[in-house]
């Protein structure tokens, strides 16, 4: 590979920007101010999700999202504040608070750096896979608990209440159970903040909502006094940028909050490949997972090094930009330069934004995450997904966000597991034109070969399934009996879709094939994958079978097995 290619591989902005067209700086231009209108908000409640002052969110931005410009691959995914993150970040800071440690931003700064120091070397490391320790059922699961987890840590703001310890259920409950305190000044605010932004959302979806009711709720602020009777605000935001002492931070430190980053990391880069994903099958181009890690590692290091919380990819800031015709990654660069003047200039202004204002601001961001139609469509494609996902749920709303995450990523081994352990294998027919073979319980033109019984295997045979392997085998022998009790003449194992095989595998492939013999049936493997037959070759499965007994195709299998092999009524006949 020549040197521009390897540098546009690692740096993809000089991939991109040479090609930039001049034409298309007006859409990314208003696509940047649709977002910025709609990040610094968010940012700033997702500021108190995270555990630190609202002027962090802000501080989080600027070279977060010129860092993923720089080196992302993707051309519409926004990375920035992420209620998911925060909430992650949050938890991992919260044991090292309560100990006395360190200013929770240095701790929650630091974290951010530790996550992107780890992204960066999964990244050159090419552990891109990573996202997929959380299954898809799991990981459903997951993002509704923690979005649960999210607005019900946010509602004490919306009714003017102290936040309840325990867990999310029993902090759902004490706020219930003391209706009779809440402050319903803030209880009017939060649900006039939340009703504007559902009826923007419904009236005019292209309306920045967060910035609408963020102005609008400082105006009434101070128009009418409410802080004077007992409005909660957010209080003095200091313009420019104020940052906190790094002293008091350790290495002990630093090291035990290596487990909450790599929480962060596999769920913040499973949501952030996903959203990336999809916009590169929707705009036909293709991203690289590995170069995705390094860029949201870029990110987070940016984002703690001016003391904000770590980042992540947003869906909805990413669809919000789509829909407002960006182009390229220049619109992370108008975000930027935006969210540096707000910073420089701006902060001052949302002194008087309402607490509950935030509140509601998290609440409606965090209400897509609570998609309930996700567990009805696992219930009726698989009722074993369905309870994982439950599970992960109730791992987060019961034992937290860490200990479900922990949760989630055994379940998901769990799952994986139950999938090789229980292999789909496949009884097989040929047509009535004898041309093709296919499934007999998917094809009503297919029928029995007479005298041949012919297996699909659809799974890798390894060590989690080997054990069930044999049985299925065993057991498929028994139906397949005659009427008088003899067993097919052959059995042609079809290997088309077994792409691996280990050492205990091999071992279940022996073990039915000295049962074969015993039961006097003659065995042939069909479509054995290179990667298989090299397996069995180097353990001498292949000399112990016959090499004379694997073909290319199920049809030569079927041709190649004798017609006078020996019928058993049994297996102690044959011993």
């Amino acid at each position: 590979m020549n040197a521009p290619k390897r540098l546009a591989q690692w740096v993809p902005v000089v991939s991109w920007l040479p090609r930039y067209e001049r034409s298309w700086l007006s859409a990314d231009l208003l696509a940047g101010l649709t977002v910025w209108a709609l990040i610094v908000p968010e940012a700033l409640a997702y500021a108190g999700i995270a555990g630190v002052p609202p002027q962090y969110g802000l501080y989080a931005i600027p070279l977060a999202v010129l860092g993923y410009a720089v080196f992302g691959t993707s051309r519409q995914l926004f990375v920035g504040p992420s209620s998911t993150v925060a909430a992650l970040s949050a938890s991992t800071i919260a044991p090292f608070v309560v100990a006395g440690g360190p200013n929770p931003v240095v701790l929650t700064a630091a974290l951010a750096i530790i996550v992107g120091v780890i992204y960066i070397a999964g990244g050159l490391l090419r552990l891109g896979f990573v996202a997929r320790f959380f299954a898809k059922p799991v990981l459903d699961g997951f993002i509704v608990g923690l979005g649960i987890y999210i607005a019900v840590g946010q509602l004490p703001k919306m009714v003017g209440l102290e936040k309840a310890g325990g867990n999310t259920l029993q902090q759902l409950w004490s706020i219930v159970r003391e209706i009779g305190s809440w402050d319903w000044l803030t209880v009017a605010v939060g649900v006039a903040s939340v009703g504007v932004l559902v009826g923007l959302a419904r009236v005019a979806p292209k309306v920045p909502g967060a910035l609408v009711v963020t102005v609008t709720s400082i105006l009434a602020t101070r128009l009418f006094g409410l802080a004077e009777h007992g409005l909660a605000i957010v209080g003095p935001v200091p313009t420019g940028f104020h940052f906190v002492s790094w002293s008091g931070l350790t290495w002990d430190t630093v090291l035990d909050m290596v487990p909450g980053a790599l929480a962060i990391l596999v769920v913040g880069f499973a949501e952030a490949i996903a959203i990336a994903k999809a916009y590169a099958a929707k705009y036909e181009y293709r991203i690289d997972a590995n170069q995705e890690m390094v860029a949201y590692g870029v990110a987070s290091i940016g984002a703690g090094v001016l003391q904000g919380y770590t980042v992540s990819g947003s869906l909805s800031k990413s669809a919000a930009a789509d829909d407002a015709g960006a182009k390229t990654p220049v619109v992370l660069v108008v975000v930027s330069v935006m969210v540096l003047l707000t910073i420089l200039v701006l902060a001052g202004l949302f002194e008087y934004l309402p607490e509950a204002t935030l509140g509601a601001i998290v609440i409606y961001a965090v209400a897509g995450m609570i998609d309930v139609g996700k567990f009805r469509r696992l219930w009726d494609a698989h009722v074993v997904d369905f309870w994982l996902a439950v599970a992960a749920l109730a791992g987060v709303l019961v034992f937290d966000i860490l200990p479900g995450i922990v949760i989630g990523v055994a379940l998901s081994l769990i799952l994986f597991i139950h999938r090789l352990d229980h292999p789909h294998v496949a009884r097989l027919g040929r047509d009535r034109q004898g041309a093709a073979f296919g499934d007999l319980a998917e094809h009503a033109d297919v029928v029995p070969v007479p005298g041949v019984l012919i297996l699909r295997i659809d799974a890798p045979l390894i060590f989690a399934n080997a054990d069930a392997f044999g049985d299925t085998i065993e057991d498929e022998l028994d139906r397949a009996r005659a009427s008088d009790g003899s067993y097919p003449r052959a059995l042609v194992l079809d290997l088309e879709g077994c792409f691996e095989i280990d050492t205990t595998g091999t071992d279940a492939l022996l073990q039915v094939a000295r049962l074969l013999d015993r039961r006097g049936v003659d065995l042939r493997l069909a479509r054995a994958k290179a990667p298989v037959r090299t397996v069995l070759e180097h353990l001498g499965a292949t000399e112990t079978i016959g090499a004379d007994h694997f073909s290319p195709t199920i049809a030569a299998a079927v041709d190649a097995t004798p017609s006078d092999t020996r019928q058993h009524h049994d297996e102690g006949a044959a011993e």
